[in-house]
């Protein structure tokens, strides 16, 4: 039994990275979140998640459902369907926002009583090495910002105030990651190639991922069977 998880910031890919993983012989069994926003062009309900509003999400029952806040909405994860999943299949992936994780895993281990075994993996579409080689904080955060707002300008997904929410979220989230405590966080920490436009980028612009984003698809499969090969030896 391993839970595996999967994080990082608005844009760093990590939709374009699970929809490629089948095409490269990885069954990776996923769990299905609940969300408050609305589907995006091409997202379909109980396949990529349960598309619910925010008062429906909150009124979800307590001992059943694991809800939070994701920056601008609500989140939650059937607590019943996770358990059943891990019993069944032995190694489970979740994308969560890294706030969440957390409280999730005790929840999850006070439901089903044992200690859950987890790695984790965080993306981040900018440059872990380029944040660092800024002389501050300040210097650095500014960086995290403008990238990733310029890339959500261009992913096309999100409204001028969300775009800035996520940009903003996206600081703490990624330097986080790269600092001090990011070794206890993440087995992983994987510098992506950023979620563009449909036929743009270089997780669709090809006839397969290229560039970096094969790279960083290569690097997450290698984690993943390694998690695998860990579950294996339970």
């Amino acid at each position: 039994m391993m839970l595996v998880r999967l994080s990082g910031h608005a844009g760093a890919g990590k939709s374009r990275l699970i929809a490629a993983l089948p095409r490269f012989g990885v069954d990776c069994h996923r769990a299905i979140l609940y969300t408050s926003r609305p589907a995006r062009k091409g997202e379909a309900h109980g396949k990529d998640y349960y598309f619910l509003s925010r008062s429906a999400i909150a009124a979800l029952p307590g001992w059943d459902f694991y809800v939070g806040p994701v920056r601008e909405m609500l989140q939650a994860v059937d607590l019943g369907q996770l358990e059943s999943d891990l019993r069944s299949c032995g190694v489970v992936m979740i994308e969560i926002f890294a706030d969440l994780w957390p409280g999730l895993v005790v929840r999850l281990e006070q439901r089903m009583g044992v200690a859950i075994p987890a790695a984790s993996a965080f993306m981040t579409a900018v440059d872990p090495q380029a944040i660092l080689a800024k002389p501050d904080d300040q210097s650095r955060a500014q960086l995290i910002q403008d990238e990733v707002e310029r890339i959500l300008r261009w992913r096309d997904k999100d409204g001028p105030e969300q775009i800035k929410s996520r940009a903003r979220s996206a600081v703490r989230e990624i330097l986080t990651a790269i600092g001090p405590e990011g070794a206890k966080l993440y087995t992983r920490v994987l510098h992506s190639s950023p979620e563009g436009p449909d036929g743009k980028d270089d997780w669709t612009r090809e006839t397969e991922p290229t560039g970096r984003a094969m790279q960083v698809l290569n690097e997450f499969i290698a984690f993943y069977k390694s998690v695998q090969n860990e579950d294996d030896a339970y």
